[in-house]
């Protein structure tokens, strides 16, 4: 039984590196997206709420979160989306209250977790 000469050595190491990269890779590309939309959806989100604040008007956020529901980020960013709703409501409660500052401040509060 003999063990072969450097180069067959060399050829069966870069074949095992070359399966090695071909399984992983896929996993790794997958993972850099879902991190790219996932901070895509922040930055999205940020924008809508600060509009929401500038206008007093959740419209926009409110159509967003239905939306949201239906795409593959109600799993991914589900704490992202949890956060939003949790705005949402905040807007819903404060134009019953009237006091809106005291809204604003929870909502930049809230804003501040979900910083992309």
């Amino acid at each position: 039984m003999e063990i072969g000469s450097v180069a067959e050595w060399a050829t069966a190491c870069a074949e095992t590196a070359a399966v090695l990269v071909a399984l992983f890779l896929p996993y790794v590309e997958r993972r850099r997206a879902d991190r790219k939309s996932t901070r895509n959806l922040k930055m999205m989100l940020l924008g809508i709420v600060n509009r929401a604040l500038e206008q007093n008007d959740p419209k926009s956020l409110e159509t967003f979160l239905s939306v949201s529901a239906f795409t593959d980020a109600a799993e991914r960013d589900k704490d992202t989306l949890d956060v939003a709703r949790q705005i949402l409501e905040l807007f819903k409660s404060g134009k019953a209250d009237g006091d809106t500052s005291s809204r604003d401040k929870e909502i930049k509060a809230l804003l501040q977790t979900i910083k992309p």
